[in-house]
């Protein structure tokens, strides 16, 4: 029988993100900016109640981002342990240098967005090590 030992590689706490929050609104306002320049006067009204929608997606937007704080421990295995709560996982790749998106199998919440300025540099650099580690192609 082979022993095997489970080691945590990331243990870090997630806290909202500065950059997050500004990618949000700085995307959300070009939408609504745009949507103004290319809407003629007289359908104007469907305009604002476009731009209404959009304030209220990017009010869920925010919530969730500020919903995406607490203490994560991912294992060498691919466990990942966020909010009391045990999960496999299932995706993980840095889209940005600014940003690692995680996907994990059985928590709340299935997307986890880790931004660089969401957790201390040097837990950012071992969660990048890590993608680079495990889930490049060999």
């Amino acid at each position: 029988m082979l022993l095997t030992t489970t080691v945590n590689y990331a243990d870090f706490y997630l806290t909202p993100s500065k950059l997050h929050i500004a990618t949000l609104c700085l995307g959300y306002l070009s939408v609504a900016t745009f949507l103004f320049i290319i809407t003629p006067l007289f359908w104007l009204p469907i305009a604002l109640l476009l731009c209404e929608f959009l304030l209220d997606e990017w009010l869920q937007s925010a919530a969730y981002a500020y919903q995406l704080q607490g203490s994560v421990r991912i294992s060498s295995q691919g466990d990942v342990y966020y909010h009391h709560q045990h999960g496999k996982l299932v995706y993980l790749r840095p889209l940005t240098r600014w940003l690692i998106v995680l996907r994990v199998q059985g928590l709340d919440h299935q997307w986890l967005l880790v931004w660089r300025d969401s957790c201390p540099d040097a837990s950012y650099r071992t969660l990048k090590m890590f993608t680079y580690l495990h889930f490049s192609p060999h």
